[in-house]
């Protein structure tokens, strides 16, 4: 076989079985986050031993069984007499076991109010899990737009590199005909060699924004180098208007709003429960026990009710009641407190949201208006009637316009889906 057709052949063979680079969208990027990401299965953890908790707190309804065993072997007989010169001795040894048996029947609620308590821990854990997943999802929002705005960066210094190529040609021309001298040759190559620097600077903060994404999703930081995103459509804008409802109608949709009224909830249900501490508690049981200690079996057994009253913790126990009703207070005080922090948050978003999008029309027309700028001063230019260095400036005036562009498209994007999630969305 012809060598050269072997070596395509080879070539061919290895791109056939090359697996494709995968590009992450920014939903893939959110799900990966949602199934990985370590702080959210700490949170389903959390929700597992809620559950325990309330299984632990429902084995309280049922009767509590003990069982305890006795054995003795004495070195000498427990029991020694003289009856009439006859010596008689016993319990040299001997064993006794017993099992018991108790139901609660009244103990103030205790049980009732625990076991609703422990059912409130499972819904707390669950609005908890909720939070460090929107946490979570945030700032993965945040890293994908960081790195779109690096991409976006890196293809306006592209831009303009190109420019600044076709520019070193004419200058250098020029130079060498005569009409300009090298400093003008000088001022572009100081101009690329600034290009230059900026672009390292942008790879650098591109590698790490990518570390940073494989930590957030569940990847090996070792596959950032290989990582890619789906860059989203930049150009598209729409109005925050879609978005805007009423924040009072959103409040009861946060998950904090959620949490605030379990948490009063909660406090309403340990005060019942530190009430029931003082009440009377009843209980009924059964036991029995068989002994053997004249080398001959015998039980007996017996059934009881237990009635305890707390007399004298009244004393005491009433101010421990009142301090409950107390902290009762300060968490409803701390729930409308913390609502209405909600509410101010809620507008503050929404403020930072319509701001952005004024900013990405402003920057929209800035790039237009630059464009046209170092339009006009590159056929200046040729026409000799204004500066290099007018022409420079126009491309430094471009670039900041679209970077200004970009970062103001990144920053809506943000707040938007912060609106979403701070108005339970």
């Amino acid at each position: 076989m012809n060598k050269r057709y072997y070596i395509i052949l080879v070539m061919c063979s290895v791109m056939i079985y090359l697996p494709a680079q995968t590009k992450y969208s920014l939903d893939d990027c959110k799900q990966m986050a949602i199934e990985n990401n370590r702080k959210i299965k700490n949170s389903q953890l959390e929700i597992n031993a809620a559950k325990e908790a309330k299984k632990d707190a429902f084995t309280n309804y049922f009767p509590s069984v003990s069982a305890s065993g006795f054995g003795f072997k004495a070195k000498d007989p427990l029991v020694a007499l003289n009856m009439g010169g006859a010596p008689i001795s016993f319990l040299n040894n001997g064993m006794t076991a017993a099992i018991s048996l108790s139901q609660p029947v009244f103990v103030g609620g205790k049980i009732v109010y625990g076991n609703k308590l422990a059912g409130l821990g499972i819904q707390v854990s669950q609005y908890q899990s909720k939070l460090s997943e929107n946490d979570i999802l945030l700032n993965t929002e945040v890293l994908y737009w960081q790195l779109v705005t690096l991409y976006e960066k890196e293809k306006t210094l592209d831009v303009i590199d190109s420019q600044l190529d076709a520019l070193l040609k004419d200058v250098e021309l020029s130079y060498k005909t005569g009409l300009i001298t090298n400093n003008d040759v000088l001022k572009v190559k100081l101009k690329k060699n600034e290009i230059a620097s900026k672009r390292i600077d942008l790879d650098n903060n591109i590698k790490f924004i990518k570390m940073s994404i494989c930590q957030q999703i569940g990847i090996e930081l070792t596959a950032s180098d290989t990582f890619e995103i789906i860059v989203s459509d930049t150009e598209k804008i729409e109005s925050p208007a879609v978005y805007y409802v009423d924040h009072k109608n959103a409040l009861p949709n946060r998950m904090e709003s959620k949490l605030l009224n379990k948490n009063v909830e909660a406090s309403r249900l340990q005060t019942k429960i530190k009430r029931a501490d003082y009440l009377p508690t009843v209980a009924i049981g059964a036991t029995y026990y068989k002994e053997n200690f004249l080398d001959s079996w015998n039980g007996n057994g017996a059934v009881f009710v237990s009635v305890s009253v707390p007399l004298s913790g009244w004393w005491g126990g009433s101010h421990a009641i009142k301090q409950q009703k107390i902290k009762e207070q300060i968490a409803y005080n701390d729930k409308l407190d913390v609502e209405e922090q909600l509410l101010l948050q809620m507008q503050n978003v929404r403020n930072d949201l319509d701001n952005a999008y004024k900013q990405i029309l402003l920057a929209k027309e800035a790039i237009e208006q630059s464009s046209e700028n170092l339009r006009l001063n590159n056929d200046y230019y040729r026409a000799g009637t204004v500066t290099l260095t007018d022409v420079l400036d126009a491309q430094t005036l471009l670039q900041q316009s679209r970077d200004k562009y970009i970062e103001t498209y990144a920053a809506y994007e943000q707040k938007r889906f912060e609106y979403l999630q701070v108005t339970g969305r």
